[in-house]
């Protein structure tokens, strides 16, 4: 996704997803069970140095990252690469794979809004990129590395129909978390220069969306042949919740082959001519 300077991506072995245009908004197909990567890149002109942070579905992921496009300080790039939640605390870290897993459903949970490819809720199943002007400062002592925690909260269950119809039946979890220890428990030494937030400074928010491939084939940019089961979903899903969802599916399917059909029968019958004269003199 290219938006103003800036460009959000969610790759897979490397590659980037391919988009697709859901009312207005960039999409992404999730991909069942992978790992993948979110990349930020500054395409502008400018020199400002910019603090930014990665959401997903409104949770902090702890990769609150400093970008130079100067190159005059230790953050001396225009592009980053976040590959999980990250903890770090005391030249420690931690970080868990950003995956694609399985939506867990909730059977008793209430229906909280109503779907349709125009009616989604769009606040769930978002990569948020949010982006402040810096400025840069000389230390004047030593920093070590910041504490940074991520949120540890799993994502909450949906409804038979939201998950369905919104396409929701991925989320984002955890793989398995690596450890690791920074040589130095100081980050940037006295008399460096460094990337420093500005209070006050507008933050602006650009959006990057997944959905599964069946919400994509409901919205024309897939073909259903390849979406008709859902691919992933929780062990402790039972059979016959597994099952309902299946018929849901159908269900949708058959609803939306059926206008299909009925915009092509409306094309194919042609414009129809109507004499608006009162007789053969007018």
């Amino acid at each position: 996704m290219r938006q103003d300077d800036w460009e959000l991506q969610i790759t897979v072995d490397g590659q980037p997803l391919e988009e697709y245009n859901v009312d207005g908004r960039s999409v992404v197909a999730a991909q069942p069970g992978k790992k993948f990567e979110v990349k930020v890149a500054y395409c502008g002109y400018g020199n400002d140095p910019f603090v930014v942070e990665i959401l997903i579905d409104g949770k902090k992921t702890g990769n609150c990252i400093a970008l130079d496009p100067t190159g005059t300080t230790v953050n001396n790039s225009a592009r980053s690469t976040a590959k999980g939640w990250t903890k770090s605390e005391g030249g420690h870290n931690a970080c868990s794979p950003f995956t694609f897993v399985g939506t867990p459903v909730n059977e008793e949970g209430e229906e909280s809004c109503t779907f349709g490819v125009g009616q989604t809720n769009w606040l769930r199943g978002v990569v948020e990129l949010q982006v402040q002007k810096a400025a840069i400062e000389v230390a004047r002592y030593n920093v070590p590395w910041p504490s940074v925690r991520c949120d540890t909260t799993a994502a909450s269950g949906l409804s038979e129909r939201e998950l369905v119809k919104g396409g929701l039946s991925s989320s984002v979890g955890r793989g398995e978390t690596a450890f690791d220890r920074h040589s130095s428990k100081i980050m940037i030494r006295a008399g460096q220069a460094m990337v420093v937030a500005l209070q006050g400074e507008a933050v602006h928010s650009y959006r990057l969306y997944y959905r599964d491939d069946f919400f994509l084939a409901l919205s024309g940019h897939v073909d259903f042949d390849d979406a008709d089961e859902v691919k992933i979903l929780p062990k402790s899903t039972g059979k016959a919740t597994a099952r309902r969802l299946k018929d849901l599916r159908s269900s949708m399917k058959r609803i939306q082959q059926t206008k299909t059909n009925l915009k092509k029968r409306h094309k194919s019958s042609g414009p129809v001519t109507i004499d608006l004269t009162s007789n053969d003199v007018d």
